[in-house]
């Protein structure tokens, strides 16, 4: 009697481990559904110090996780200053676009 509750709990065991297994795989991003993904940040004049924060914490959260492709910074009345941050972290990153219409941007993609 005690081999068979002792089969029993190592089926159950097993069972339960490849449960958790294919939940934990069936969870992670796949690349190719990141395909024609993109995460916006819109900016307002005065935002260059926290356009530049959000920018390169989504591009780390891109390298580890994945989940789009492309950032998209959307004018929402940049001035000089900021417009001048937006155009560095273009040229520091081929993946950073700056976009004035979002739906422009997304037809020519």
């Amino acid at each position: 009697m005690e081999l068979l509750e002792d089969s029993v709990l190592a089926a159950l065991a097993a069972i339960g481990l490849v449960t958790v297994l294919f939940l934990l795989i069936s969870g992670l991003p796949r690349r190719g559904a990141a395909a024609e993904a993109f995460a916006v940040v819109p900016c307002r004049a005065g935002e260059g110090a926290a356009l530049e924060r959000a920018v390169h914490a989504l591009e780390r959260s891109r390298y580890d996780c994945g989940g789009f492709c492309r950032i998209v910074i959307l004018d929402r009345g940049m001035d000089e200053d900021t417009r001048r941050t937006a155009v560095l972290l273009c040229h520091e990153s081929y993946d950073v676009t700056i976009c004035n219409n979002l739906s422009e941007f997304y037809e020519s993609e």
